[in-house]
C-alpha cells in the first residue's frame, strides 16, 4: 500500500468513523456507526438518575454487627463471653498453664507475660503474599473470670493503615500468642501488611505457640488430616452447623465491598469467633493428649519422641514403658535407648535380646556394643558382630574385638 493510498484512507476516517461489522444500512450503502459523542452520551448516566457507584453504608453495617466505628473503614466488635459458655463438650473455663505440652522457650511459664492471646485472621485469599489482605483479625483474651472477644474489621481498602493501627493496639498488651497455623500463615501475612503500610510489625518478637505442630506430631499418623475442623470434632466435640467455610470468606468480603451485602460478612465474623473459641479449648485438651496420648487416640511414639526432643526423658520413658505391649520393634528400640540413657541397663538388655532373637539387626548391633563396652564379654560381642551384615562398621568393630582378645590373652 502506497503513501497516497494511506493518506486517502485517513482522510476518509476524518469524515466519519467506521461502523461495526454487524451494522448494515437498509439501502445497502456503506455502514455507519455511532459517533464518539453518541457513545459518550450512552455511557453517561441519565440526568437525575442514581450514580453508577454507590459506597456501602458502614453505619448500617455497624448496627447490623453490633460494632463501634473506630474510624472511616474500621469497625470493632467487642463481646464478653461467659466462662460457663459451652464449646463442644467443654466450657470456656479458666485456662490453666500446660504441664505436659511442650512449649517454646519464650512461652515457658517462668517467662512473662503469662496471659494467652488467641489470634485468628480472615483474609482475601489463602495463597498469602503481598496481594492477600487480612480484612478481619480476631482476638480472644482471658480477663478476670471471663473472656473478652475483639474483632477488628476492615470495610474499605483505603482504611488499611487505620485498621492495622487498631490491630497493633490489641497486640501492644503483653501476652503470648496462641494460633493454629498462625506461625506459617497469619503472622507472616500480617507482617507483610504492616510492612507495606510502613508500620512496625507488632508481632515480631512476641512469644508464640502454634498448636498445629503438636497436633500434627500427635495425630499425623492417626487421622486423615489435621485441619482445625477435624481437631474440633475429635477432641472438642464441636460440630459446626450452618458455618461459613473459611474458603468462602474472601467472597463474603468482596460482596460487601462491591454490593454492600452484610449477611455473608456476619457469618464470617461468627466463623472467626468459633475459631477463637476452639483455640481456647484446644490448649488444655492438647495438654491432656501429651499427658496420656493413648486415651486420646494419639500416637504414643510420636508424643514420646517430642518429649525426648524437649529433654523430658522421664516423660518419654514413662509413656513408652506404660505402653510397651503395643509398641512395634522401632518403638521398643526407642524404649531400650531411653533405658540406656537412664542407666537402666538390665531393662535395655532384655529388650535387645528379645528383638535380636527375632533377627532384628539394630538390636544385635546394640547388644554387641553393650557386651564390648559394658559387660566386657568379648566372646559374646565377637559372635554378635560376626552375625552382622558385611560392611565398614562391622569390619572395624570385628578388627577392634580381635585386637582386644589378643591383648587379653597376652595378659593371662
Amino acid at each position: 500500500m502506497g503513501l497516497e493510498e494511506r493518506l486517502r484512507r485517513l482522510r476518509g476516517l476524518e469524515r466519519g468513523p467506521i461502523a461495526a461489522p454487524a451494522e448494515v444500512t437498509a439501502a445497502g450503502s456503506e455502514p455507519r456507526g455511532p459517533s464518539l459523542t453518541e457513545r459518550l452520551r450512552r455511557l453517561a448516566p441519565a440526568r437525575g438518575g442514581p450514580p453508577r457507584v454507590c459506597l456501602p453504608d458502614e453505619g448500617a453495617l455497624a448496627d447490623c454487627l453490633g460494632a463501634q466505628v473506630l474510624g472511616p473503614g474500621v469497625l470493632l466488635i467487642e463481646r464478653f463471653l461467659d466462662p460457663r459458655l459451652r464449646h463442644g463438650r467443654f466450657r470456656l473455663s479458666a485456662m490453666e498453664e500446660p504441664r505436659f505440652l511442650p512449649l517454646p522457650p519464650d512461652c515457658a511459664p517462668g517467662n512473662p507475660p503469662s496471659t494467652w492471646l488467641c489470634l485468628d485472621t480472615e483474609t482475601s485469599g489463602l495463597a498469602g503474599g503481598t496481594g492477600t489482605w487480612a480484612f478481619l483479625t480476631g482476638f480472644l483474651r482471658q480477663e478476670g473470670r471471663g473472656w473478652v472477644l475483639r474483632q477488628v474489621l476492615l470495610t474499605r481498602l483505603d482504611a488499611e493503615p487505620a485498621y492495622l493501627e487498631a490491630v497493633g493496639a490489641e497486640l501492644a498488651h503483653p501476652a503470648r500468642l496462641l494460633t493454629y497455623n498462625g506461625r506459617s500463615f497469619d503472622a507472616p501475612l500480617l507482617a507483610t501488611r504492616f510492612r507495606l503500610a510502613g508500620l512496625t510489625d507488632p508481632l515480631s518478637g512476641l512469644p508464640h505457640l502454634d498448636l498445629l505442630g503438636p497436633v500434627r506430631r500427635a495425630f499425623g499418623r492417626c487421622w486423615p488430616d489435621c485441619r482445625l475442623a477435624t481437631v474440633e470434632s475429635r477432641l472438642l466435640g464441636v460440630e459446626r452447623r450452618d458455618d461459613l467455610p473459611g474458603a468462602a470468606a474472601p467472597l463474603a468480603w468482596l460482596g460487601w465491598l462491591r454490593r454492600g451485602e452484610t449477611a455473608p460478612l456476619a457469618r464470617v465474623l461468627r466463623h472467626n469467633r468459633l475459631d477463637l473459641c476452639s483455640l481456647a479449648g484446644l490448649l488444655p485438651q492438647m495438654d491432656a493428649v501429651y499427658a496420656d496420648p493413648a486415651t486420646q487416640g494419639a500416637d504414643v511414639r510420636a508424643v514420646a519422641a517430642d518429649h525426648r526432643e524437649q529433654g523430658r526423658l522421664d516423660l518419654a520413658l514413662g509413656l513408652l514403658a506404660g505402653h510397651r505391649r503395643s509398641l512395634d520393634p522401632a518403638g521398643l528400640l526407642e524404649l531400650a535407648a531411653l533405658y540406656r540413657r537412664a542407666g537402666q541397663w538390665a531393662q535395655a538388655v532384655v529388650i535387645w535380646e528379645s528383638l535380636e532373637a527375632a533377627g532384628d539387626l539394630q538390636a544385635r548391633a546394640a547388644l554387641a556394643r553393650y557386651h564390648e563396652h559394658r559387660s566386657r564379654d568379648l566372646e559374646r560381642a565377637f559372635t554378635l558382630t560376626e552375625a552382622l551384615p558385611f560392611g565398614e562398621d562391622r569390619e572395624r568393630r570385628r578388627a577392634r574385638l580381635l585386637a582386644k582378645r589378643v591383648r587379653r590373652a597376652a595378659r593371662l
